[in-house]
């Protein structure tokens, strides 16, 4: 075939635009560190790509629920004991009003101070995380004890999840029931109708029922127990929750990496590879120079 001055002018060209293509591209990859700026640089890679994105999108959603469930726990923890030193106060209080030698002024201070007590109980049994309240279920949106009614009133006995994975959910709080005791029970069974007794038994004129008094001992002794299963079951679920963070936190360094290695460029390489396109582009030029210099002369010799 005939090959035309026109022909390699053209090819020529051809051969610049694509080097000055290549130069482009390598510029670009430096510039915003990416090795994939369009699916057709790495059709199967883009594919990786678009996993890992979503699979470490999904990986900070868990890692924002495990820390969400941590936050949660601890606020319990705290609130819970702070219901235990309440419950070690009225236990002092109680012991000191049964004793017989306490004066009727005496008793009634008590009296005020176990009604406080009462009323700070109630305040933790409202407790909150983040806007929620921590004792009402999956109703984490209402108060579930009120001042006047606290030991007749129901709270919700569903359980609030966080999801840790694509198949785990996790428990995250626990039933105010489960804490502060059944709805309408006796004092054996509910910590505030406990509270309410023995307010009354304080109020109740004289001569004070110290039986009774003594009895409601036991009473608070059942109640602290209870708080205390409560914190242990609290303890093992934040456990799990920062092991659950630990995991999440791995697979989130190993998606980031596998992600880098198919969508970040390598610098050193990417160096050298725009350094040779711009020496090919400087041999083109030099050779496309002599090429259309060349004369009628220079054919026929």
């Amino acid at each position: 075939m005939r090959v035309t001055s026109m022909m390699q002018n053209t090819q020529l060209l051809r051969n610049l635009g694509h080097n000055n293509a290549n130069i482009m591209d390598w510029q670009n990859k430096l510039a915003t560190g990416e090795k994939i700026s369009k699916p057709s640089d790495d059709p199967v890679g883009i594919g990786y790509q678009m996993r890992y994105t979503t699979e470490l999108s999904r990986n900070e959603q868990y890692l924002a629920n495990a820390n969400t469930g941590v936050g949660w726990l601890s606020q319990t923890d705290s609130v819970l004991q702070q219901a235990n030193s309440i419950l070690q106060r009225l236990n002092t209080l109680v012991n000191q009003a049964a004793n017989g030698t306490v004066t009727p002024e005496v008793r009634e201070q008590i009296g005020l101070e176990v009604s406080q007590l009462r009323e700070q109980m109630v305040t933790i049994g409202n407790s909150t995380y983040d806007g929620r309240y921590i004792f009402n279920g999956q109703k984490t949106d209402q108060a579930p004890y009120t001042s006047a009614n606290a030991a007749s009133d129901t709270t919700d006995s569903g359980v609030y999840y966080l999801n840790v994975s694509s198949s785990v959910a996790v428990e995250v709080s626990l039933p105010g029931e489960t804490v502060f005791g059944k709805a309408g029970g006796n004092a054996s069974e509910n910590i505030f109708q406990m509270f309410d007794d023995i307010i009354g038994h304080l109020n109740g004129g004289q001569p004070i029922d110290q039986t009774a008094l003594s009895a409601s001992l036991n009473d608070i002794d059942g109640a602290i127990g209870q708080i205390s299963l409560s914190l242990a079951e609290v303890g093992a679920r934040m456990n799990r929750f920062e092991l659950i963070q630990s995991r999440i936190g791995d697979e989130k360094v190993s998606l980031s990496t596998l992600k880098q290695g198919v969508a970040d460029v390598d610098m050193a390489d990417a160096i050298i590879q725009l350094q040779l396109q711009q020496n090919v582009l400087q041999a083109s030029l030099s050779v496309g120079a002599k090429v259309m210099q060349m004369s009628l002369l220079d054919y026929i010799r």
